[in-house]
């Protein structure tokens, strides 16, 4: 058991690197020292070995919850049940929510005039706009996946789609 252990505690020290946050760009960054071994000529080189890793917000959905909370108390119980399933069915690429009328009736367990009435008082609400037949923009400023940039490249793209009446 010992000589695992001490193996172990090898290991760590061969792995061992010293890592830094970087909260100005939301970065990890550190480095090590390695040997390295030229296969060819067996020369012994000693490298310093940097590791950057960007973190960030681009594999979340970002959810704004005060504008997200304004569409919810405007949503009956069934009407929710539309919503969730545009949630559920919207692209995090482009934020746009594809689906036929009989699509949303099945995938909520509704009627036709539950969907259209649900689909008319969110972009009232101004969650979502209709691109056309079938196709709706979500707003990116209630919910969006991606950095601040791809939010805002959304966003411009939401502002051309002209909001029906």
């Amino acid at each position: 058991m010992a000589v695992c252990k001490k193996g172990e505690k090898e290991m760590k020290r061969k792995n061992e690197r010293t890592m830094e946050y970087l909260e100005e760009s939301s970065t990890l960054a550190g480095q090590r020292t390695r040997k390295l071994v030229d296969q060819e000529t067996g020369e012994v080189m000693q490298v310093n070995q940097v590791t950057k890793l960007a973190y960030g917000s681009k594999n979340f959905w970002k959810l704004y919850m005060r504008e997200f909370i304004a569409v919810l108390k405007e949503l009956s119980d069934k009407q929710y049940k539309v919503f969730v399933y545009i949630l559920e069915h919207t692209k995090p690429g482009d934020n746009r929510f594809t689906a036929t009328y009989q699509e949303i009736m099945k995938g909520a367990g509704c009627c036709r005039q539950m969907v259209a009435s649900t689909l008319k008082k969110l972009q009232k609400a101004n969650f979502m706009r209709k691109v056309q037949t079938g196709v709706w923009m979500v707003n990116p400023d209630i919910i969006v996946k991606g950095n601040d940039r791809k939010c805002n490249m959304l966003l411009l793209e939401y502002q051309a789609v002209k909001p029906e009446k």
